[in-house]
């Protein structure tokens, strides 16, 4: 009995501890065995307003250390949709803290005229239509990285580390082929063996396994709607979707993303769900290791996550967060550790 409150004890402790540092209980315990010397500050969700080319306003939110020792930056590129960079569940997704494996700040690059709160599901305004496009948020990334350099960032080292997921994956893919000071890039659910104009062909509109006779006609149909997008890449008409301009889909049509990746040499984790089809078909993830395989290209790693559709969210919790922490582990360049690819916790789902 008193060896059991002992432990008890010890565990109130380090909770205690943990909530008055603000950060986890593992940490604490390194606090406790002196481990840890000091805990650092942290300054999150600053604000800062840029202006672009076209004098638009464009919003980043950094997330840094107040240390004098120089840290790795990490940029957060989520996906489509008219929704903020403040919302839930991208807001504490990677957030630096005294509970991670190493220093580093967290830059969020917001979307033109959107609420930053904003989540599913949002009305897009007229601004989010107007400028929404691929290439845009490329831009718009490689402008928040003039910006940090010329104020002079004194807590960066200069490296850039990327997440990206979805339209993130696929913006990713191009700040990491652009941008020269990238050291890691994670690419989650973007495809890129097939373009988009051949998801659609081939795998949501007109499969060949189901139309069969009818597949020529309805490729014809497919084929001149997207004629009349490039054509007319107005923003005042949408399609697959009501934050889906006829501006954006031009610049998301015909980009097959191995044709920049076979040049790269950045060391890239593509990763993808099993179960992905709707969104982007898994089978686009491996023709892209396919194609790179065949050029000779070693500069990546890939992990298909089983029972995964387009994103975690419906992954039993253990799995999900094993397989979060995977992946900032390993854009961290930290070793995942046990339990890592492809099964991400799986073990513990089963008992």
């Amino acid at each position: 009995m008193m060896k059991r409150f002992q432990r008890l004890s010890g565990a109130i402790f380090l909770n205690l501890l943990a909530a008055s540092l603000n950060i986890s209980a593992a940490v604490a315990q390194d606090v406790e065995r002196g481990e840890v010397s000091a805990q650092t500050n942290y300054i999150y969700e600053q604000r800062v307003a840029i202006k672009t080319i076209d004098e638009r306003e464009l919003v980043y939110f950094l997330d840094r250390p107040e240390t004098d020792e120089k840290v790795p930056l990490l940029i957060m590129v989520d996906g489509s949709s008219c929704i903020g960079q403040l919302r839930p569940t991208i807001r504490y997704s990677y957030r630096p803290g005294n509970d991670r494996p190493i220093k580093y700040a967290r830059v969020m690059v917001e979307k033109p005229g959107v609420a930053h709160d904003a989540g599913y599901p949002s009305e897009c305004s007229e601004e989010f239509l107007k400028h929404y496009t691929m290439d845009q948020r490329v831009i718009d990334h490689l402008r928040v990285l003039q910006h940090l350099r010329k104020t002079g960032a004194d807590w960066w080292n200069g490296e850039v580390m990327i997440w990206g997921w979805s339209d993130g994956g696929d913006i990713a893919v191009q700040l990491t082929a652009y941008y020269p000071n990238v050291t890691r890039a994670v690419l989650g659910a973007m495809g890129g063996g097939y373009t988009m104009a051949e998801h659609f062909q081939d795998f949501w509109i007109c499969p060949e396994d189901r139309l069969k006779e009818k597949r020529e006609d309805c490729l014809a149909s497919l084929n001149e709607q997207f004629q009349q997008m490039v054509d007319n890449p107005t923003w005042t008409k949408t399609w697959s979707g009501k934050d889906n301009s006829w501006k954006v889909w031009p610049t998301r049509l015909f980009a097959r993303h191995s044709q920049v990746l076979k040049d790269n040499q950045v060391p890239i984790l593509i990763v993808h769900g099993e179960k992905d089809f709707d969104s982007t078909p898994v089978q686009s993830a491996r023709k892209l290791v396919e194609l790179l395989k065949e050029s000779g290209n070693s500069s990546y790693t890939y992990w298909e996550v089983p029972g995964m559709g387009h994103g975690a969210g419906k992954l039993p919790e253990a799995q999900k967060e094993a397989f979060k922490t995977a992946m900032l582990h390993w854009v961290l360049g930290v070793d995942p550790g046990p339990g890592g690819p492809p099964d991400f916790g799986a073990q513990l789902v089963s008992e």
